[in-house]
């Protein structure tokens, strides 16, 4: 059963969400995307957490920074804070799961896919074993760029439900209408610093980034991604940037919008990443 945690870190307090597996597996550390707290991946009828429970892992979602009850970073929200607040939180979690655990794999949605290879090419105290970044990538339609970089640099907004509904999710037909809703619990405002950074910063960083990466990675894009442009090509290209990694699985998820785990076929990707996140267990 799930239940939130609280984790006191050098950098401040993270709070969560958890479900206890059995041993002998990797725990699953996932970290959600702008403008959602870690009750994105457990969403009714569409929770990883519960999948992921049911497999027997152990698995625990991270409020990032300034989301829910975790403390914000000191002064320019950034990537690389959040990777070196959460990477303490992991480490803090690896005190109570080292005795049975394999090691880490990350579970990144969106920006928390940006965050988690941030974290990824840098050394921890607790052992990685791989990545899971989804809805993430470096070819923003400029309609968006335009639109995020059109807002105050140091706001804080919502996004409306017509708003989730446009940018996060696919076509009519592609999702229930009532995720939407069920979804409430797991929606927050949004520093515009983080949007600014996945149009730039990120961009420019990621090459660097992607090379420093030395454990396998699974990657996925939404079909109907509106906040990046998705292609088979743009896909391939997104998982070639991973060059010291031993092993890359890369996929476009076809029938989906950028939020992959609310949607009809969320279960077919779960499945994907659990078996990816299996295959690290040895």
């Amino acid at each position: 059963m799930t239940h939130a945690i609280t984790l006191h870190t050098p950098h401040g307090t993270v709070t969560g969400i958890e479900e206890e597996g059995g041993p002998g597996l990797p725990l699953l550390v996932c970290i959600p995307g702008g403008s959602y707290n870690s009750h994105y991946f457990d969403v009714a009828g569409h929770s990883f957490l519960d999948a992921a429970h049911e497999a027997g892992f152990s698995v625990v979602a991270l409020d990032r920074p300034g989301y829910q009850g975790s403390d914000p970073v000191e002064g320019e929200v950034t990537f690389a804070k959040n990777a070196i607040v959460l990477d303490a939180a992991i480490a803090e979690l690896w005190k109570r799961y080292a005795d049975t655990a394999t090691g880490v794999v990350l579970i990144g949605h969106s920006m928390g896919g940006a965050i988690a290879i941030h974290m990824a090419g840098q050394p921890h105290s607790w052992p990685l074993l791989g990545i899971s970044a989804t809805s993430i990538h470096t070819d923003a339609p400029q309609q968006v760029t335009d639109a995020w970089n059109s807002i105050p640099a140091d706001a804080t907004i919502p996004f409306s439900k017509e708003q989730r509904i446009q940018f996060m999710y696919g076509p009519e037909g592609s999702y229930d209408p009532a995720v939407v809703d069920d979804a409430d619990v797991a929606t927050e405002l949004i520093p515009v610093a983080e949007l600014l950074e996945v149009v730039g910063g990120w961009i420019a960083d990621f090459p660097t980034l992607a090379a420093a990466v030395t454990v396998p990675v699974h990657y996925a894009l939404a079909e109907h991604e509106a906040l990046w442009i998705s292609t088979d090509e743009n896909v391939t290209a997104f998982g070639d940037a991973f060059t010291a990694s031993p092993r890359v699985k890369t996929q476009r998820v076809s029938g989906a919008g950028h939020n992959l785990d609310h949607h009809s076929n969320s279960a077919e990707l779960h499945a994907c990443q659990l078996e990816f996140a299996s295959s690290l267990s040895a």
